[in-house]
């Protein structure tokens, strides 16, 4: 991109746009979830809702390796032992090969393997930490300080009796990451990824009080939860750029930064708030401003759209000024065109995910003998530490 590109793109990013989404709208849901649940309603037949996102790109661009990515993880996580339980088969179902297809297409085939298991981990560390046994601060805090071991040094220091087949994974995944980011990436991304882990333990505090935190604490660490510093850090290695630090930690690139989190964790929670409405799970924005308005649930969901489609104007309006700013503090055309293609390809994130979303099994509402715990059950045997997150939760 361009100086000239930015002003001429200026129409087409100051809009927004609404992309349907097929998802169960709470109204029905709230109303009569035995129904549902039943399937005596028709899920399809609910009405659908519309997600606010970016104008561009649409559509998203896809990557050319998609089948092949698909099959990739498939066998990463067959490696990891899924295939062996239902649930463990019904994960490898919802294609997470085609989510980062969606998400970094720019990327070569190697690339996009390490953005595939980064992704893939950790959508399996997210389920695994609300389970009962781990959401709980004090059996989180151990499992993280390991995670964070094998990140930060490559090394998992558990005993060889500890180690299973998703630490050696993700160890090795660790020392290629290191070895194909710079140093000031990798930095970045291991420290986004400690926050990410952190929110898992803000959250169970929630959960352990009871009560949906208020909307500014929740959206603090919805922003952590959501994992999209990191997420958007992988962009930068698909595209393989870099936006400098001196930059990253401007007040602007912040802005843009949260902003584009906001907007993927809040569409996350528009798609996926009969899930999580259905397991009494209040970290959901719909369910925050519900409960601290004291609405409908209609009127939250309505709500919530409206701070989606503001969160979407926040990230364009700074996305304007980058190029002039950038001009201003002397940093080279080059590189102001690499940092304006790193935004574009948060746009393409955001986008290609809301089309994954149509498409995946992952938000599906389980069935009567998959519900609660049960339904990610079969991921404990992967979590380091098993057996000392069992004794401390016993008490």
């Amino acid at each position: 991109m361009s100086g000239h590109a930015n002003s001429a793109d200026g129409d087409v990013l100051g809009r927004h746009r609404e992309v349907p989404v097929i998802h169960q709208l709470l109204g029905i849901l709230a109303a009569s979830p035995a129904l549902v649940n039943s399937g005596a309603i028709d899920m399809e037949d609910l009405v659908l809702t519309r997600i606010p996102t970016y104008a561009e790109p649409t559509p998203p661009t896809v990557s050319p390796y998609t089948q092949r990515i698909e099959e990739y993880v498939r066998s990463l996580g067959e490696s990891l032992g899924l295939k062996e339980t239902q649930g463990g088969r019904d994960r490898l179902e919802a294609g997470y090969g085609q989510f980062v297809a969606w998400t970094y297409p720019e990327a070569s085939f190697r690339d996009l393997c390490l953005c595939a298991e980064w992704l893939f981990f950790t959508f399996i560390l997210d389920d695994l930490h609300t389970l009962k046994v781990y959401d709980d601060p004090e059996v989180w805090a151990p499992v993280h300080r390991r995670l964070m071991g094998i990140i930060n040094t490559g090394k998992d220091p558990a005993p060889a009796r500890e180690r299973t087949p998703f630490t050696e994974a993700l160890t090795n995944l660790s020392i290629r990451t290191r070895e194909r980011l710079s140093p000031a990436l990798h930095r970045r991304l291991n420290r986004h990824l400690d926050l990410f882990f952190q929110g898992f333990t803000e959250e169970s505090e929630n959960r352990f009080r009871g009560t949906p935190p208020g909307i500014d604490s929740f959206t603090r660490t919805r922003r952590l939860s959501v994992g999209m510093e990191f997420g958007f850090d992988l962009v930068e290695l698909s595209q393989r750029r870099e936006v400098p630090e001196s930059i990253y930690e401007t007040g602007l690139f912040r802005e843009i930064v949260e902003a584009a989190s906001d907007v993927v964790a809040w569409q996350n929670d528009l798609h996926s708030i009969h899930l999580d409405d259905m397991r009494g799970d209040f970290h959901n924005v719909v369910i925050v401003m519900q409960h601290a308005d004291g609405v409908t649930l209609q009127e939250a969901i309505a709500s919530a759209v409206a701070k989606v489609q503001g969160r979407v104007a926040d990230f364009l309006a700074a996305e304007r000024q980058l190029w002039p700013f950038l001009k201003s503090r002397g940093v080279p055309p080059r590189t102001r065109e690499d940092i304006l293609k790193v935004t574009a390809g948060m746009r393409q994130w955001t986008n290609g995910c809301l089309h994954w979303y149509g498409n995946t099994t992952r938000y599906t509402i389980p069935t009567g003998s998959d519900e609660s715990d049960q339904q990610h059950a079969h991921l404990q045997e992967m979590l380091p530490s098993q057996d000392h997150a069992l004794r401390h939760s016993c008490g």
